[in-house]
């Protein structure tokens, strides 16, 4: 502080040993930027007097003034600069230290990645993920599409953090959390007698041509259990691995094809129409994790992201 008179200047410091504490440094690095113990304390958040205080038990400690005063504010001692150049390499750096951990908190130094199965990875994930990366600007995404017999793997083996599946998995380290469900749906091309239909029953569906997916797959699952329970025999044109290669082939009028509400979120063919079926079974959404390994705050955020888009989901008109 100002220094009073020539004793205040050349006090000699009980001891050196220890000398000043982060905290004096850091207020100390404060008013020296600051020119102004007012400056300061808004830099700090810490009261005026408070913050005089301090400075008067750094002089104290170290024998020697470290400011003057002029009317310009606060003019620091050759003593106080030279300190000062000691002093600024070291704060800036833990600022860094900071502003790094920080980060690391918000889940912006680590990659996330991530996976799903082919139908929540046409529109789902993805638009969870532009969310993910605005609450998360820093973020690091890898997104991988994995067909059912890989989620496995991909997990135990640590190669992505979760999985968005429709698929079921039991296995003793994954975890699962359900986001949501949604409904089968039929998906029509243009040209066929039921694309004028507002709604699809089951009775409409008999002896009908259709795109199937693998046997024993969460698609065809469903799909098999809808059938059997309506009592109901269909023409299997085609059979796809893939949702993506089911409306393809659907578009090319080859047949209807059933598949989960968020498959026909992302892009479908110009020659297809989406409609609802009576009393349909429902999808159940969920995202895997393995309970052996850390995961990032991130999964949190993702899982309660997904939870919220799918329950915001407008039902087919």
């Amino acid at each position: 502080m100002p220094a009073e008179n020539d004793d205040h200047q050349h006090r000699v410091p009980a001891t050196t040993d220890g000398l000043l504490s982060l905290r004096q440094m850091e207020v100390f690095h404060a008013v020296m930027q600051a020119r102004s113990i007012t400056g300061a304390s808004k830099v700090l958040t810490i009261s005026q007097p408070a913050l005089s205080r301090t400075i008067r038990r750094i002089e104290d400690l170290l024998g020697i003034a470290l400011f003057a005063r002029d009317r310009n504010g606060l003019v620091p001692t050759s003593e106080a600069l030279e300190i000062y150049a000691e002093i600024d390499p070291l704060i800036r750096q833990l600022t860094g230290v900071g502003t790094q951990i920080g980060r690391i908190a918000r889940g912006e130094t680590a990659v996330f990645r991530v996976g799903s199965t082919a139908s929540v990875a046409r529109a789902l994930v993805p638009q969870a993920l532009r969310t993910l990366s605005v609450e998360v600007p820093g973020i690091e995404l890898f997104f991988d599409v994995l067909p059912v017999d890989q989620i496995e793997e991909y997990l135990i083996t640590g190669r992505g953090e979760a999985v968005v599946t429709i698929a079921s998995l039991d296995h003793p380290l994954i975890e699962r959390e359900h986001v949501g469900r949604v409904d089968l749906v039929a998906v029509i091309p243009k040209s066929h007698s039921l694309a004028a239909r507002p709604v699809i029953h089951a009775a409409d569906l008999a002896d009908v041509d259709f795109i199937s997916f693998a046997a024993g797959g969460a698609h065809q699952t469903i799909v098999d259990r809808f059938l059997s329970r309506e009592k109901l025999k269909v023409n299997t044109r085609a059979v796809a691995r893939f949702s993506d290669t089911a409306l393809a082939l659907a578009n090319e009028a080859m047949g209807i094809v059933l598949v989960d509400y968020v498959t026909t979120l992302g892009p479908v063919g110009s020659n297809l129409v989406i409609r609802p079926i009576h009393n349909a079974p429902q999808f159940s959404i969920s995202v895997l994790w393995n309970r052996r390994r850390s995961h990032s705050a991130n999964l949190r955020k993702l899982i309660e992201i997904l939870a919220a888009r799918l329950s915001a989901l407008p039902p087919l008109p």
